[in-house]
Formats: C-alpha cells, sequence, structure tokens
C-alpha cells in the first residue's frame, strides 16, 4: 500500500520535471533589424525643400517579421528575426536620410517633420514587391512620383524594377541587399527631382 508521504514526494518530482520542460521550452529572445543608409551620388541644382510624403506597401509586407521569400506562391515569414519599427514608416526614414545625402543643398523631410511650409516637391514611392525569389534574388518593383509641392500636380513618374543577389539565408545579408536596392531607389529619386526641377524651378506657378 503506498503512504501518503510517498504520493506527496511524487507529486513534488513531477511538478519539479514539470517546471523544468517549461524553462527549456521558452523562446528566444527576438533579432531586430533597420535598413542601413546607403551612400549614392551626389547632385546638385535640385529642389530647395522636399517632403517624402507617402511609402506605400503591399499587404504582405506590413508585419514585425521580415519576409523570408521563397517560390511556388508560397511566403515565409521569419518568427523571431524582426523590423525594430514599422516597416512603411522605417522605409520612409530611411529614403528621407539617403536623399539628404544625394541632395545636399536641399531640405529633406517627412510628412511628421516640424519643420512647415509648403515644399517645392513632393515624393511618393509605391512598393509593389521587396523579397526573394525561388532562385536567391531580391526582387524590388516600385512605382516613383515626382509632384509640385504647391499644386500635387504630377511632374514625372517611374517604374523602377531591380534585383541583387541576397547572398544567401543569412537575414543580416538579406537586410544589408535590402539597404542597397532601396539606395538605388533612392538615386532613383535624387536625379528624378533634378531633372524636374529643371523644367519646372518655381513649384508656386503651377
Amino acid at each position: 500500500m503506498v503512504s501518503r508521504r510517498q504520493l506527496l514526494r511524487a507529486s513534488a518530482g513531477f511538478a519539479a520535471v514539470g517546471l523544468t520542460g517549461l524553462s527549456g521550452c521558452s523562446s528566444p529572445s527576438p533579432n531586430y533589424y533597420r535598413l542601413g543608409i546607403v551612400p549614392g551620388t551626389v547632385h546638385t541644382g535640385g529642389p530647395g525643400r522636399i517632403v517624402v510624403r507617402s511609402i506605400s506597401i503591399p499587404g504582405y509586407l506590413d508585419r514585425d517579421g521580415i519576409v523570408k521569400g521563397g517560390g511556388n506562391y508560397q511566403i515565409d515569414i521569419h518568427d523571431n528575426d524582426l523590423w525594430a519599427e514599422d516597416f512603411a514608416g522605417m522605409l520612409q526614414d530611411s529614403m528621407v536620410q539617403d536623399l539628404a545625402q544625394r541632395l545636399p543643398n536641399t531640405t529633406v523631410t517627412g510628412p511628421g517633420s516640424s519643420i512647415t511650409g509648403t515644399p517645392d516637391a513632393l515624393v511618393e514611392i509605391n512598393l509593389q514587391r521587396f523579397d526573394t525569389d525561388a532562385s536567391g534574388m531580391m526582387i524590388f518593383i516600385a512605382q516613383l512620383a515626382i509632384k509640385s509641392g504647391a499644386s500635387l500636380t504630377t511632374w514625372a513618374t517611374r517604374t523602377l524594377n531591380l534585383s541583387a543577389p541576397a547572398n544567401g539565408p543569412r537575414v543580416a545579408a538579406v537586410v544589408a541587399v535590402m539597404s542597397h536596392l532601396w539606395g538605388e531607389a533612392a538615386d532613383n529619386a535624387a536625379s528624378l527631382l533634378v531633372q524636374s526641377w529643371a523644367h519646372h524651378p518655381h513649384s508656386s506657378a503651377d
């Protein structure tokens, strides 16, 4: 016959095993990433002040986890590798910094800046794809628009279709390639801003 003391000892042993199992299954701390600022060609002759007004992204990129990409119509998401902030907001902040480097004589801000007043030009980007394909290439597809800051008239548009090797499955390498391609998008935006301003030097008259 099993005594009460033996039952209590057995119960305590099971409880200890359960607690040990739970502690061993704890999730690892997440890794956080952000896009880097990639220097590009410096331009002169652009507008005095521009605002990166909006960056729209597709729904599958609007998440905390970094998209792995893939093939056969499937998208994989990193569960423990996360963006350090809202992805669309991070793209916008990075574009502001990238353009500021490329247009040193231009004041570049985002829509939430404390610098007020009507800008000379607006930058809008409609991102359609930004992930790796089945072959390991990072694919970037977006529509770029330059508009008058005063009248919102569209001055120029350009479709961007860029790609680069993702450099393997490591998340840090993937984010570095994404930063590089976003820098290429900034190169296109900077050159288009300078070209547009040459044809519309006084936005308030548009």
